[in-house]
């Protein structure tokens, strides 16, 4: 299996696995000097961690929470609910088949 391949799975199995936890119960990320934490802030610091430790694993589990919200960050989704409407969903599946295509290339070098 390519490493592609590998992050590819890695970042699937960490959307499906947030969705279904979340989804079963729902809960508010911390909120800090006012402004509520959602898991794409532990995504970003992910990615960075796995880009300075060279790990595929750390790197592809932040990306896949960065991407997990990125959809409802563009449709500036304000609920639970929000993250779970229609359009929130197809623009999930929509970044996830961009990560499918790009795999490949979003590797880090």
């Amino acid at each position: 299996m390519s490493q592609g391949s590998v992050f590819f799975l890695i970042v699937l199995i960490t959307v499906l696995t947030v969705r279904t936890a979340l989804y079963i119960r729902p809960m508010s990320g911390p909120t800090l000097a006012g402004v509520r934490i959602h898991h794409y802030v532990y995504g970003l610091i992910a990615i960075g961690i796995g880009l300075l430790l060279d790990s595929l694993i750390v790197y592809g589990i932040g990306f896949g929470l960065f991407i997990d919200e990125l959809a409802f960050l563009l449709l500036r989704g304000k609920t639970h609910e929000d993250n779970y409407s229609k359009l929130s969903l197809i623009g999930t599946a929509f970044f996830l088949l961009l990560t499918f295509l790009f795999r490949d290339y979003l590797l880090p070098l």
